[in-house]
């Protein structure tokens, strides 16, 4: 346990609440938090974790744009969007895809210390967060997946602040899709 990690995780949480408010802030920690988890995971050898931190940084600069133009300001309420149904087997595609190429590249450079658990995680992390940028509500169900692995994982690897932050996570990923889903079909009464 570093300060490092406690910081990240603090982070973490302030990021999680934010994105349970639907709030641009989420992207202002979505920037912050994963300059912590970089060196974490980087010094954990969980490699592909590391890289969707370095990802999370850009998408966030990104999210926080998008979000931006469409509400113009930081104080209106953000409007909830669901996941055409269309796009339902293409995310599931596409999170078997990556996980399984990440799996095979971490297992091939054999840096990895959990290829499976690290490139699973990583992949639903990837597709998760495109989603929360379109604002999707259904971005919650990637995200009450991947929490229990994220557990398993910290919890392998030691990081015990860092376990508690995505028990956090699960708790507020399953009140955040009741609260996007009731908000989203609160701004769409049509969409039953």
């Amino acid at each position: 346990m570093t300060v490092i990690e406690i910081v990240g995780a603090l982070v973490g949480i302030a990021y999680l609440l934010s994105e349970y408010r639907a709030s641009i802030w989420t992207w202002v920690f979505g920037i912050l938090m994963p300059i912590a988890y970089v060196y974490i995971f980087f010094t954990s050898a969980l490699y592909a974790n590391t890289a969707i931190n370095i990802y999370y940084i850009i998408a966030s600069v990104y999210g926080f744009f998008a979000w931006w133009k469409v509400r113009g300001t930081a104080v209106k309420p953000m409007v909830i969007k669901s996941c055409p149904s269309r796009y339902f087997l293409l995310i599931a595609l596409s999170v078997v895809v990556l996980a399984e190429a990440i799996a095979l590249i971490l297992s091939l450079l054999h840096e990895s210390r959990f290829p499976v658990l690290d490139g699973t995680t990583t992949a639903l992390s990837i597709v998760m967060m495109y989603m929360l940028s379109k604002r999707w509500y259904q971005q919650w169900i990637l995200c009450i997946i991947t929490e229990p692995l994220m557990i398993a994982l910290s919890l392998l690897s030691g990081l015990y602040p860092t376990a508690i932050m995505y028990t956090i996570y699960l708790i507020v990923a399953i009140l955040g899709y009741i609260r996007w889903k009731r908000q989203f079909h609160k701004q769409n009464p049509t969409q039953q």
